[in-house]
């Protein structure tokens, strides 16, 4: 599946992502998600149409989702199983500022 352009639309209190991220599209990834402004805080981050290709992939979402939760409260609905593993694994929803909403759990791995 190719991406869907662009990959970060602002909506009403929120930011929606859509597409496959593969390692070939990470710099554009995380370029595209660094420079969206103004955002909301809290964000709520429609994650429900993204999805994650490959471990070089789900690097760059986990960093872009750090990205958009820097001094704010980030609440990722729908978000791809693995960026949510992700996130729990290496500590990032301790404390509460980031927050997972109907993680999607119908995907296999590897």
């Amino acid at each position: 599946m190719k991406p869907l352009e662009p990959w970060c639309c602002l909506s009403v209190g929120g930011l929606v992502i859509t597409g496959e991220l593969t390692r070939e599209e990470c710099a554009r990834f995380v370029a595209e998600v660094a420079a969206v402004s103004p955002l909301p805080d809290p964000l709520w981050l429609d994650l429900r149409s993204f999805d994650i290709a490959d471990g070089m992939a789900a690097v760059a979402a986990l960093n872009a989702v750090r990205h958009l939760a820097r001094g704010r409260r980030l609440i990722l609905h729908g978000a791809p199983q693995i960026l949510a593993h992700n996130l729990y694994r290496v500590g990032d929803l301790e404390g509460g500022s980031l927050v997972l909403e109907a993680t999607r759990e119908d995907e296999p791995y590897g």
